[in-house]
């Protein structure tokens, strides 16, 4: 499969001028032509992309739940190191499990508190860690 929905790497998709692919453009895709260097260049779609894209976002729903899947009364903060961990192969300072203590109460304080906004807010929690500068980016 070589469209937008792919769960593939975008190593792996066919990539030539009869099949350009839209998604890889907006991350200034490499040319068919050249294999050498590539100019870096960042613009504020590539972020939209990654946080708005149904991946991202089913990807973040299936992490949270297997986070939680041995611990389903786990406490906020324990989940927070325990996505830091998966995700981002490190723990969090405690102003980083602060702050994101803070943010997944602020979420759920604004909705019923029912177990699906909890799942809900830690969903994003989640998305947002797919999103962070050290998980997106190889150094």
């Amino acid at each position: 499969v070589s469209d937008a929905t792919s769960r593939r790497r975008s190593l792996y998709f066919v990539h030539s001028h009869n099949e350009h692919q839209t998604f890889l453009s907006i991350f200034d895709d490499a040319s068919v032509l050249e294999c050498y260097r590539r100019s870096e260049s960042i613009v504020p779609q590539q972020a939209l992309a990654l946080e708005n894209s149904s991946l991202a976002s089913d990807m973040a729903s299936k992490i949270a739940t297997a986070i939680v899947a041995s611990n389903t009364n786990m406490p906020d903060d324990q989940f927070i190191v325990a996505a830091f961990r998966l995700i981002l192969s490190t723990d969090p300072t405690p102003m980083e499990t602060a702050a994101s203590v803070e943010a997944l109460r602020r979420f759920q304080a604004h909705s019923s508190g029912s177990d699906s906004v909890i799942n809900l807010a830690r969903e994003l929690f989640v998305q947002a860690l797919l999103n962070h500068i050290d998980f997106v980016t190889i150094r």
